[in-house]
């Protein structure tokens, strides 16, 4: 690991001591040196999408920060970015939600092209990392079962993981991590907020400030009442975030627990089979 922080340490230019952000990602690793972030993917990442991802980040700095590059450490992919200045974890109202709806709906409203996005795949990846003998892994892989099929239903050029850690500020908020970014259904990107909102977590008045900027932005998720179109997608990131956070330990996965029991009771029957 040493070696590759190194090794992504030098394509940034800068002298200053590299920075480890994010922890514990697996396959993912990011280094901060300076005013500079680099990224490594996995060996595995599909090149030629990931080019297209970064061109379409390039076109629109005014969503994006713009890429500085891309090279190779060991046929890792590694990405390489202007530093910005993430949100604020200690001030959940001052959050720019506004903002970043806003950015979602400018972005929803780009031209569709590019690659799938990656949305639902997350949350499969998700299910296959959770051990099943964590405990609550029942209810959460239940939940999971229950669920109708996810897919994409591609019909607008979508971010495909965002929450707020999706956002950083340089000169004004724009979006960042576009691991994701391709053809699929906007509704997507307002599921993780819609699913915080459902399992109690994220507070009315802050659910409602992030849906009526999308909306007065001119955002094309929502063609009918939000919940006809949100419910499995919120539901499927709940299931996603219950997951994570039995793997990772963290204490506040109770709500997410709770959410996911009234997943398997709405549902009843098992639709994977």
């Amino acid at each position: 690991m040493d070696d590759l922080i190194a090794a992504m340490a030098s394509l940034t230019g800068s002298a200053a001591a590299p920075e480890v952000l994010g922890g514990d990602r697996g396959d993912v690793v990011v280094v901060r040196v300076g005013d500079v972030v680099a990224k490594a993917l996995p060996a595995d990442t599909d090149v030629v999408a990931l080019r297209q991802r970064l061109e379409t980040a390039g076109a629109h700095p005014e969503l994006f920060v713009p890429p500085l590059g891309l090279h190779f450490v060991d046929d890792r992919p590694v990405t390489v970015w202007p530093y910005g200045t993430p949100v604020s974890q200690d001030d959940p109202d001052g959050a720019p939600w506004e903002e970043s709806a806003a950015l979602l709906a400018k972005l929803h409203a780009l031209p569709v092209q590019g690659p799938v996005a990656g949305a639902p795949e997350r949350i499969v990846r998700a299910i296959r990392a959770l051990p099943p003998d964590l405990p609550h892994a029942d209810v959460v892989l239940r939940a999971y079962e229950v669920l109708p099929s996810l897919d994409l239903n591609g019909r607008a050029l979508i971010h495909g993981d965002w929450h707020l850690g999706q956002l950083v500020h340089t000169g004004s908020w724009r979006l960042i991590d576009v691991d994701d970014l391709g053809v699929g259904d906007p509704v997507w990107d307002l599921a993780r907020p819609a699913a915080l909102f459902a399992a109690g977590i994220l507070p009315g008045d802050l659910w409602a400030r992030f849906l009526g900027a999308y909306r007065e932005t001119g955002g094309v998720a929502l063609t009918t009442s939000e919940w006809d179109v949100l419910n499995i997608p919120a539901q499927a990131y709940v299931v996603q975030m219950a997951a994570r956070a039995l793997v990772s330990g963290l204490q506040a996965v109770e709500p997410l627990i709770e959410a996911c029991r009234r997943i398997v009771t709405t549902h009843g029957t098992d639709h994977r089979g």
